[in-house]
């Protein structure tokens, strides 16, 4: 992990959690969405600026979650974002989700496709974001 990622602190809340008690598997997309924007925030590029200053969208086209350990109520989970990848118009990211004594309860990632703002047709990453996306290559 670089060094430099921002760390989300967020508990499990009771609408996180399931009959048994422990953190619906869905759920763990709300920490890593937190991480994902608070990433591009700290990168300087907030979703709103990138659709605004480049004219497109980043959709979420790839989804993948191992779970590892269960969360409970009121558990403090702590997430962050790292880059793996930067290709033309994709870029995927892991969400290493773990309690705040360390253990980990998810590996997850996620592959964004940038695409352009009118068409929904794939577009090339602009410069200017591709660039800083691989200073953070993990």
């Amino acid at each position: 992990m670089k060094s430099d990622s921002p760390r989300i602190r967020e508990r499990v809340r009771w609408s996180d959690v399931d009959k048994m008690g422990v953190m619906y598997f869905g759920a763990y997309i709300r920490f890593m969405e937190i991480a994902e924007h608070e990433f591009f925030r700290e990168l300087g590029f907030t979703y709103d600026e990138i659709t605004e200053k480049f004219g497109v969208w980043m959709a979420r086209i790839h989804l993948e979650v191992d779970y590892r350990f269960p969360a409970r109520l009121d558990d403090e989970v702590v997430a962050w974002t790292e880059v793996t990848r930067v290709g033309g118009s994709s870029i995927h990211l892991t969400f290493p989700i773990e309690r705040a004594d360390g253990k980990r309860l998810a590996d997850t990632s996620l592959v964004l496709a940038c695409l352009h703002r009118d068409t929904l047709k794939p577009e090339r990453i602009p410069a200017e974001l591709g660039d800083a996306l691989r200073l953070r290559l993990a």
